[in-house]
């Protein structure tokens, strides 16, 4: 689903829904004596797919399914195209900011 924001007589167009952070795959060795990830070679056990973001500031990790996996990165790749978005609209709008010289009157204070 795309979402269209008009600001500033510009458009947003980005797909929804996003989803800040990121997605890792982790192996590890587990603690029994003769399992087959302590030999050599070692056979790890995984891979364990982690999302990992901010939660109500807090830096947290979610180990999650394949299919969870591949849902999360779709969304955080919508996120990262909205942010580059942002970062558009923010860098035309500087050009129109009111310190900089010659930057039109008639824009100024009108969406305060």
């Amino acid at each position: 689903m795309y979402l269209y924001i008009r600001t500033m007589k510009r458009y947003i167009a980005f797909e929804w829904p996003v989803l800040p952070g990121s997605v890792s795959t982790a192996t590890s060795r587990c603690g029994k004596p003769n399992c087959a990830c302590k030999g050599q070679p070692p056979r790890l056990h995984g891979a364990y797919y982690r999302w990992t973001g901010f939660i109500g500031g807090k830096r947290t990790t979610k180990t999650i399914s394949r299919q969870t996996a591949l849902e999360c990165k779709s969304r955080i790749q919508n996120f990262r195209k909205l942010q580059r978005e942002i970062e558009r609209l923010v860098r035309a709008s500087l050009g129109d900011a009111p310190w900089v010289p010659g930057a039109k009157e008639s824009n100024r204070g009108k969406n305060l």
